[in-house]
């Protein structure tokens, strides 16, 4: 039950339950702002009822609280799922630089630099993938 009681003046519904109240009952819960409006407007509720309805209507801090720190996470995940994906098109480019360099080594000492160089592009492309991979499930 509310605080503060909102005894009825004239019989009504709850629209939201279906629940009838007449004279002299305690209409609980609070009713929405717009239906308090409708009713302090036909005579079923006092002029009280808006007052109760709009605090009702506010956000708890809690609630509040827990849906704030649930936006911060999603923001946070996907901020990192943002990051996954630029660190593996970054390693994919990485990855096929080193493979043209391969394709282009005219020495034995470029063919082996550019072999290594593109193993640890291979690597560093194989580690993105997965760390993408484990964000976007």
């Amino acid at each position: 039950m509310t605080k503060t009681a909102l005894i009825v003046l004239a019989a009504c519904v709850d629209i939201r339950s279906g629940e009838r109240f007449e004279r002299g009952d305690t209409f609980d819960p609070v009713p929405t702002l717009e239906q308090a409006n409708r009713l302090i407007a036909a005579g079923c509720l006092p002029e009280g009822a808006r007052e109760l309805a709009e605090k009702a209507d506010e956000p708890d801090e809690q609630k509040a609280a827990s849906e704030k720190a649930a936006r911060d996470k999603a923001e946070k995940e996907a901020l990192k799922l943002v990051e996954a994906r630029s660190a593996k098109a970054t390693a994919d480019q990485a990855l096929e630089n080193a493979k043209n360099r391969v394709a282009q080594a005219t020495t034995a000492e470029e063919k082996t630099a550019s072999e290594k160089a593109f193993k640890s592009a291979e690597a560093a492309a194989k580690a993105a993938s997965e760390d993408l991979a484990k964000l976007a499930k």
